[in-house]
């Protein structure tokens, strides 16, 4: 704003003000503009002394600058010389470095010049000396000097003054040298190995690398290791029995040191990962032998007979099968009830002869397929060891490969390994075998399916080599022979049980609720329970079916995760599960389910049962424990696939050994319903009968006399503790632990539902009720050192019942009911954050019951004799 605007606006506003005044008509606003304009007054009299007070500052400040005037005139007169002295200065400057950097380039070029003359003269310096060599043939001497040649300056090689260093090209010159030197050792090299020179063979090697020949030096190398393994792997005595396994070993081991002792050798002379060129060729050579070996296994051995024999026997088999069910039977006409005993003796009975497919096979026969069966997994283990092994070597020279981007070898693209190319470097894929060399030994592309990379990409290996196919068809005998071996051990097993010889099983199971034991005297006692306590120890609980057709299908699963193959593994898997089936499982439920009224009587029906029984639960015992061994040995031996694989071998042996693992399921099935079958045929009777010996001539309506005869006789609990204990004192050397565990489980459930009735129906006092709360109490402690196990849920029904008939008066049981509910409550929340945290408690128990009713407990205080009737139907619950 204009100075002449800053003067008008104040009186502009001054008129505005003056023209709002003017318009006030009100005592009130006039008073208001009043005030107003004494405010504004103020405010004008603060602005005009602070504008007198600055301007006598601003009047002594320009006073001091006013002395200075001169001086910054005298010293802008004095830049003006000095600035064009400067700009001249500035312009030398730039011309002075523009003439030094032009030096610089000369020096560089004269320096250049100087360096491409040094090595022009070092150069004919070389040549010279290089065609002296020649003649003398000094191949040593001409090597080193064609290397250095080769690693010399290449401008020197094209440069102006290479005329002078020799009369032709000097490129030329070091190229016919190095063809002539390469052609020359590679003779030498030749000539070494059919005179079995060691040194001159050595001297050679380290001769290839310097030539730049490296690739035709690690292939004449490879073809004299390859001759090294023919000699080492020969056999200096033949073995008869796995001779041709021993092979295939001797074979492996040599390739094995061959390549372990040569990998730190080809390293130092030729460069880093070079070694995968050699190993490439140690493995194709392997093959190669090892064919050879399988040729004459198969042929030694009769493998095709063996496997037809096998065809025959299988065949024979299923004829047989078809037979049994198409032939009529012969008892059609008996009644219902002879059929199913006749068949139930059938079932128990032990097996007497193999099976019909075991007709075709002879057991010297059978014993010949088993050799040859264990010879083919000990091949097949050492071939998967081997290609294990190959991998472990070749992976880090492949990666150390891929990262040489600049190795020094032929640069021959096309791979033919002739070592005449000079190129400037070679690619990772130059350095594997040729293409050409790999398909004469590898077999034809419509054989394998599609066509595939040559080379694997992780490690460098030939993906393809004559042992794969040979190796199918090895895996193919072998899971053909295991199955057959399996089934026909796991009936000869079978078949071979001593169930019907087992110790301890001389005396039958006992015991009606008529026992005489109340009568023996202190010293029946003792020799009864000397007795029982010499059959505890001696007692065989299970026979030898389960641990030897486990040890078949055992041995059989350890053979398949050896070789490594997951396709043999899941075949084998599948044939155990179906032999476990076919032959134990249906034998050991067949003879588990057997009817106990039938066996009462009899040692030998019960010990069919009970040892069937405890073998299905050492079967599940088995099932887990060697599911659990087999997934950890496959996590230790079988290598894990590469993130780039699509495949993972070993999940899909894990896969198979998990289905094998789940079969136990159907062992513990058929536990189970055995031991239902047990409950309802003989623990639970025994345990009806148990309460009724022990409530006989007992009640609980008392006077003060009889409660306190009652509490020194005890008579129901003696009596309970002597039947119970019978039972239990025969089962427990009978029954495996898991077995005798859940058997007891199911015989106190049994009582408890049975007392739980008979208390119901029985008339009570309050001494009574004080007399049965004592009597549970001691059975439930009693029951609890028996089994080992925590009673509390399974009796919690009982022990609101004893609550409910020992009150002394009906308003009592209120106090009572509220408790229970608070327990229970405070149970099923501990149970359920004990679900939900995984946590296990510490010994098994019942789930907890469902607590009495409000109708139940009327019920029970009407059992009451001493309780009003008008009490009990007037209280509230």
């Amino acid at each position: 704003m204009a100075p002449d605007e800053l003067d008008d606006a104040p009186e502009e506003l001054g008129w505005a003000r003056l023209e709002a005044l003017s318009q006030c008509v009100d005592v009130c606003e006039i008073e208001e503009a009043y005030r107003a304009l004494e405010l504004e007054e103020a405010r004008v009299d603060v602005e005009i002394s602070d504008c007198v007070q600055g301007s006598a500052e601003a009047g002594k400040r320009l006073a001091r600058l006013a002395p200075l005037q001169d001086e910054v005139r005298a010293v802008a007169g004095q830049i003006g010389p000095l600035r064009a002295v400067i700009d001249a200065t500035a312009a030398s400057a730039g011309e002075i470095s523009e003439r030094v950097r032009e030096l610089d380039q000369e020096r560089g070029r004269l320096e250049h010049a100087l360096h491409v003359v040094g090595e022009t003269a070092r150069l004919k310096t070389r040549l010279a000396g290089l065609r002296a060599a020649m003649e003398r043939r000094d191949t040593d001497a001409a090597a080193a000097l064609v290397h250095e040649c080769a690693t010399a300056d290449a401008e020197a090689l094209h440069s102006p003054f290479a005329g002078f260093a020799a009369d032709e090209p000097a490129g030329d010159v070091i190229a016919a040298a190095r063809q002539e030197l390469v052609a020359r050792v590679a003779g030498m090299f030749d000539a070494a190995v059919g005179g079995g020179d060691t040194r001159e063979i050595g001297r050679c090697f380290r001769l290839f690398p310097q030539l730049g020949a490296e690739q035709r030096g690690l292939d004449a190398y490879s073809e004299f290791l390859c001759s090294v393994i023919g000699e080492r792997a020969r056999l200096r005595g033949e073995a008869r029995a796995n001779a041709y396994a021993l092979r295939i070993t001797r074979l492996f081991e040599a390739i094995a040191a061959v390549i372990d002792s040569h990998v730190p050798l080809v390293g130092e002379h030729y460069g880093p990962g070079r070694m995968v060129r050699v190993i490439q060729r140690l493995q194709l050579e392997g093959a190669r032998r090892a064919c050879a070996v399988l040729d004459f296994f198969e042929d030694e051995r009769h493998v095709r007979r063996r496997l037809a024999q096998i065809q025959q026997a299988d065949a024979s088999a299923m004829r047989a099968k078809a037979q049994a069910r198409a032939r009529p039977t012969a008892t059609a006409t008996a009644t219902a009830a002879a059929a199913a005993a006749a068949a139930a003796a059938l079932l128990l009975e032990r097996p007497q002869s193999p099976r019909p497919s075991d007709d075709a096979v002879s057991d010297a026969e059978f014993k010949e397929i088993t050799d040859v069966l264990a010879e083919a997994v000990l091949m097949l283990r050492q071939i998967a060891t081997f290609h294990r092994f190959l991998e472990s070597r070749a992976a880090p020279e492949a990666r150390a490969l891929a990262g040489d981007g600049d190795g020094d070898g032929d640069g021959d693209g096309d791979g033919d390994g002739d070592g005449d190319g000079d190129g400037d470097g070679a690619a990772a894929g130059q350095v594997f075998l040729p293409a050409a060399t790999v398909a004469q030994l590898a077999p034809p592309a419509d054989a394998r399916g599609p066509a595939q990379p040559l080379f694997d990409s992780e490690t460098g290996l030939v993906r393809h080599t004559p042992l794969s196919a040979r190796l199918g068809w090895l895996a193919d005998v072998y899971v053909r022979m295991e199955v057959f071996f399996v089934g026909r051990s796991a009936a000869k097993a079978m078949s071979l049980d001593d169930a019907d010889d087992l110790a301890g099983w001389h005396d039958a199971i006992t015991g009606d609720g008529s026992s005489t034991h109340a009568t023996t005297t202190a010293a029946q006692k003792r020799a009864h329970h000397h007795h029982h306590h010499h059959h505890h120890h001696s007692f065989q609980q299970t026979s030898s079916c389960v641990g030897d057709v486990f040890f078949v299908v055992r041995t059989a699963l350890e053979h398949a995760i050896s070789i490594q193959q997951p396709a043999a593994v899941g075949a084998v898997v599948q044939c155990a599960i179906a032999t476990l089936n076919a032959e134990l499982l249906s034998a050991l439920e067949a003879r588990a389910l057997a009817s106990w009224s039938g066996a009462a009587g009899s040692a030998a029906g019960q010990r069919r049962i009970l040892v069937a029984l405890n073998n299905l639960d050492l079967a599940c015992t088995y099932l887990q424990k060697t599911g659990g061994e087999l997934r950890d040995r496959i996590g230790r031996e079988w290598p894990r696939a590469a993130q780039s694989s699509g495949s993972d071998p070993a999940a899909a042996a894990l896969a198979a050994i998990d289905t094998f693992a789940g079969f136990q399921a159907k062992f513990a099935h058929a536990r189970q319903r055995a031991l239902e079958q047990l409950g309802t045929q003989l623990l639970r009777p025994w345990m009806r009968t148990t309460l009724q010996h022990s409530y006989r001539d007992v009640k609980y309506v008392l006077t003060d006399e009889e409660f306190n005869d009652v509490q020194s006789d005890n008579l129901f609990q003696k009596r309970f503790v002597l039947k119970f204990g019978s039972l239990a004192r025969q089962l427990r050397p009978r029954l495996a632990p898991a077995n005798l565990a859940a058997a007891l489980d199911i015989a106190i459930a049994a009582l408890a539902q049975d007392w739980e009735r008979a208390i119901r129906q029985s008339k009570f006092n309050m001494l009574g009720g004080i007399t049965f709360e004592k009597d549970l109490r001691e059975i439930q402690r009693y029951l609890e050192r028996e089994a080992g196990v925590l009673l509390r849920a399974r009796f919690s029904r009982l022990a609101q019942i004893a609550d409910v008939l020992a009150v002394e008066a009906a308003a009592d049981v209120r106090h009572i009911a509220r408790a229970q509910a608070a327990a229970t409550a405070t149970a099923t929340a501990t149970a359920a954050s004990a679900s939900a945290s995984g946590a296990a408690a510490a010994a098994p128990d019942a789930p907890a019951q469902k607590p009495l009713s409000a109708k139940e407990i009327r019920a029970l205080l009407d059992n009451r004799i001493d309780l009003s009737a008008a009490d009990v139907a007037a209280l509230e619950i």
